[in-house]
């Protein structure tokens, strides 16, 4: 029996470490490190240990543990382009992002530009918000966000064949 007791440890302590073993042994713990096999009702607090920024529960399942499973990687690189990219990905979104430096002209230092392609679906308030957040949690404190430019183009079904409706590209510009 493997022990962290010091080699003085009593009888009593000895007894406990070996009548409590096989409490780690239990199917239900090893299933809580994997997140494709965990009990949905347990995500939101495996969310919470594991420092998720922002969780909702109205999401679809899979994406609840993509975002899990992501969160590890997304703290090592908080801050940078990468985040940002990062952390719109999950929702399906096709995100360019463009720094001060790489525009052309260039842009007012620390600034960034953001384009976002919604990939099928409809731009609303809700989603609006969502990415300001996601973008505002994910960015550097020191770089700003200049222009986000939001293209939608939704597929509406018709009798069984697709239509894609014309695109509306929305695009915010700072209040000064």
């Amino acid at each position: 029996m493997k022990s962290l007791l010091p080699p003085n440890s009593t009888q009593l302590e000895r007894n406990l470490v070996e009548t409590n073993q096989a409490a780690f042994d239990l199917q239900s713990i090893r299933i809580v490190r994997d997140i494709d096999h965990v009990p949905a009702q347990f995500l939101p607090f495996i969310a919470w240990q594991r420092s998720v920024d922002y969780w909702d529960d109205a999401w679809q399942e899979p994406l609840k543990r993509q975002v899990i499973k992501a969160s590890k990687e997304q703290h090592k690189i908080k801050g940078t382009a990468a985040a940002i990219k990062r952390a719109l990905e999950p929702f399906g979104y096709e995100v360019k992002l463009i720094e001060w430096f790489k525009a052309t002209p260039n842009l007012t230092p620390g600034t960034f530009n953001l384009e976002l392609d919604l990939v099928g679906k409809s731009l609303t308030a809700e989603i609006y918000y969502e990415v300001r957040r996601l973008v505002t949690d994910a960015k550097s404190a020191s770089r700003h966000l200049a222009q986000l430019s939001i293209t939608s183009n939704p597929i509406l079904p018709i009798q069984n064949t697709l239509v894609h409706q014309c695109a509306l590209t929305f695009s915010s510009l700072p209040r000064n």
